[in-house]
Order: structure tokens, then C-alpha cells, then sequence
């Protein structure tokens, strides 16, 4: 297995590290690699590695370096995966389905989970009591501690579906519905998700800000140059709910990676 590669610039801003990559392959390489040590940190240690994935274009290049050059090195089979949110009303396999973009492309590539009965999933078809299904997530992902996220950032600054409107950094629950903001339902058109934005659900079902920010490790990626502007805000704006992302310079075990293109703004 080759190195991972080495970043072009890499800094802090308060807790986060920031490291900038040449481009979108090379950022999944990366973000494989440390997303591959924090779970063999964890199935060293306690047998067993619970993580939660983002689902999104942003996470391609990552999840299939993932399956390409860490999954000889990883036991998945012992890897509990999560994902962070799902839309309200929608089938497990409609094209926009989060459930489905994480199954296509990790989850029955390498069998996660196989052997602690598979990936723990949000039903986001379930409409009947949507309390419930917050809940019944809610206690799954309590049972023990988050070793891992593997995040991207919304081009309103979001992480998960934590909008600016709905966002909140002591968030009582673990897992909540949300509407979704206009800013979010666009870039799911810009990002090829729905054809239209008349297509777009209106809510969803997330994890909390604190819910994410409880894992040991996050490894935030985020190329291309549609995300640049939420960049420089999640780097340079106060910590506040106003640019959700902010959240992230308060973890030490935060890494975002960058492209040349979402870092254009940022970089010196």
C-alpha cells in the first residue's frame, strides 16, 4: 500500500487542523489514511469500531480510497457504521438515498459490520412517528462512544443537515427532524442529487452538532470550488450557530482536508 500523500500547506485555527491537498485525489487519499487509523486505533483497543459516514459527492474520492487502499488493513467486519442523516419520506433505494450512496460505495464493497449484524441505518421512510425513529437512532448510537466521523461541509456552512436556521451547538438530542434550508435543497440540485428543486424533500432526519462532535476523531472533507466561500466562513467567522461548520475549531481531533479549489480563498 502506498503513502498517503503529503499536504501542499497545513495549518491550525484554534483546536482544527487544516491541510490543503493538490487536488480531490489526493484529499481522498488522505482522508482514507487517517480515517483508516482512527478504526484501526479503535478495533485495536476495544475490538470494535464505531463509526459515521457523510454521504455526498464530497465523500467519493475518500470512501473509495477507503475500499481501494485501506480495506486489506482494516477488519470491517468489526466496524459498526452509522450514517449522519437521511431524508424524510424517502425509499432506502430511491437514486437520491443516502442508505444507497453508502451501500454503493463502502458498505457492500467491503461487507461493513458483517459480523455485528450490519450498519445501523436511519428509515427515513418511516413518516408514521418520526419521534420514534429519532429515539430508536438515538439509543443505538449511545450504546458506546463515537470513534469516528468522516464529515463534509454544506455550502450554507452546515455539517450533517444542522442548517444555519436549525443548528445548535448545545443541542439536547442526539438525533432530530429538520427543514431543510433553501440553501441546502439547492446544493442538492447543484450536486446532482434531484434533477429540480421542486424534487428536493423539504425535511430530514440528522444527528445533532454535539452528537458529531462527540467522536474522538473527525475527518471533515471538502473539496471543490463550490465550497470555497463556506471555507473561509467555517475559518474565519465566530464560532456560532450562523455557520454551523465554526463548531469544528473547537475539537482537537478535527482535520479538515482541502483542495486547491475549496481553499482558494484561504490560502496565503
Amino acid at each position: 500500500m502506498s503513502p498517503p500523500p503529503s499536504p501542499i500547506k497545513s495549518w491550525t485555527v484554534d483546536a482544527l487542523t487544516i491541510e490543503v491537498y493538490n487536488d480531490r485525489a489526493a484529499l481522498g487519499r488522505a482522508g482514507a489514511a487517517r480515517a483508516a487509523q482512527a478504526m484501526r486505533q479503535a478495533l485495536a483497543s476495544r475490538g470494535v469500531a464505531r463509526v459515521v459516514f457523510a454521504a455526498a459527492p464530497s465523500q467519493n474520492e475518500l470512501l473509495d480510497a477507503l475500499v481501494d487502499q485501506e480495506a486489506k488493513e482494516l477488519d470491517w467486519s468489526q466496524v459498526m457504521a452509522f450514517h449522519m442523516d437521511e431524508y424524510l419520506g424517502i425509499a432506502p433505494d430511491h437514486p437520491a438515498s443516502f442508505r444507497r450512496y453508502l451501500r454503493t460505495r463502502l458498505f457492500d464493497r467491503v461487507g461493513i459490520g458483517s459480523a455485528l449484524g450490519g450498519p445501523r441505518l436511519i428509515p427515513g421512510e418511516r413518516t408514521d412517528d418520526p419521534l420514534a425513529v429519532c429515539l430508536d437512532y438515538a439509543h443505538a448510537l449511545s450504546e458506546r462512544p463515537l470513534d469516528l466521523v468522516c464529515a463534509g461541509i454544506g455550502e450554507n456552512g452546515h455539517l450533517a443537515f444542522n442548517d444555519p436556521p436549525v443548528a445548535d451547538f448545545l443541542d439536547p438530542v442526539a438525533v432530530k427532524t429538520v427543514r431543510l434550508d433553501h440553501a441546502c435543497r439547492v446544493q442538492q440540485v447543484n450536486d446532482g442529487c434531484f434533477a429540480n428543486l421542486s424534487e428536493v424533500p423539504t425535511h430530514a432526519y440528522t444527528l445533532t452538532i454535539p452528537t458529531l462532535l462527540s467522536a474522538s476523531t473527525l475527518v471533515v472533507a471538502v473539496p471543490g470550488p463550490r465550497k470555497a466561500d463556506a471555507v473561509a466562513h467555517t475559518l474565519r467567522d465566530p464560532i456560532a450557530e450562523a455557520c454551523p461548520a465554526t463548531a469544528l475549531r473547537r475539537h482537537a481531533g478535527a482535520t479538515l482536508l482541502l483542495d486547491r479549489d475549496s481553499a482558494r480563498l484561504v490560502l496565503e
